[in-house]
């Protein structure tokens, strides 16, 4: 397809938002719109459009661009992570949601994809989701996931209520970069938070045990006392 025809198709798809497409309020001074630089792949000419959009606080247009790029290059995993961001920033979770589920089809042994996915998670606050979407990243990084990855991961276990298996990330973590700082913090952290819902748990049980003996030892003590007035 020659990129005359592609500009002209990409310019019909991103009619819903209206002609700033085309001719965008805000241009920067001595760009001309739909101009495409020498050299310059479609994917990339929409990459720098969608950059000026961004900064010119035109977020819907942006949306539009990171949804072209991913018919053009479906492996485009940053449109899918920044489009899904924009769209959730504008209030429409649904779609951002349906944005990375398309990310995920597209892509799904992709650990970048994946931990687009858990990053999109943390944002809405689903917890269990984003703990899920990092396993999945570490399991398809295999001996690559990098450290960051790793803690995302430990953070969401944490988030999740699975102060165990946070534990386990950041001690494989401190065994793997014994002289970072940050993970020996974390550990300590949590482990610390893991004994005192120990503790808690401990604590509530033996209340309720006490409270149990007692009222054992009360009713016990009252149906002798009826038995002695019987008598």
């Amino acid at each position: 397809m020659k990129k005359s025809l592609t500009m002209a198709l990409f310019a019909t798809l991103l009619m819903p938002v209206a002609s700033p497409f085309l001719a965008p309020a805000h241009a920067h001074d001595g760009d001309k719109p739909m101009e495409a630089k020498p050299n310059e792949s479609n994917v990339d000419y929409f990459w720098r459009k969608s950059d000026e959009a961004f900064h010119d606080g035109d977020y819907p247009r942006a949306i539009a661009l990171h949804k072209a790029i991913v018919i053009l290059d479906p492996t485009e995993i940053e449109s899918y992570a920044l489009g899904a961001w924009l769209l959730w920033s504008l209030g429409k979770a649904d779609e951002s949601n349906a944005f990375i589920q398309q990310g995920i089809e597209k892509n799904p042994k992709d650990s970048d994809m994946w931990d687009a996915a858990g990053q999109h998670f943390d944002l809405q606050k689903r917890a269990a989701d984003s703990k899920l979407a990092y396993q999945k990243a570490v399991e398809l990084a295999g001996k690559d996931a990098d450290q960051l990855l790793r803690r995302r991961l430990a953070h969401a276990t944490e988030k999740a209520g699975d102060l165990g298996g946070s534990i386990a990330i950041w001690q494989k973590l401190v065994t793997d970069f014994p002289d970072d700082v940050v993970n020996k913090n974390n550990l300590a952290r949590v482990q610390e938070l893991d004994k005192a819902a120990k503790k808690t748990n401990l604590t509530s049980y033996s209340a309720v045990g006490g409270a149990a003996i007692v009222g054992i030892a009360l009713w016990r003590k009252r149906e002798a006392h009826s038995h002695s007035i019987g008598a």
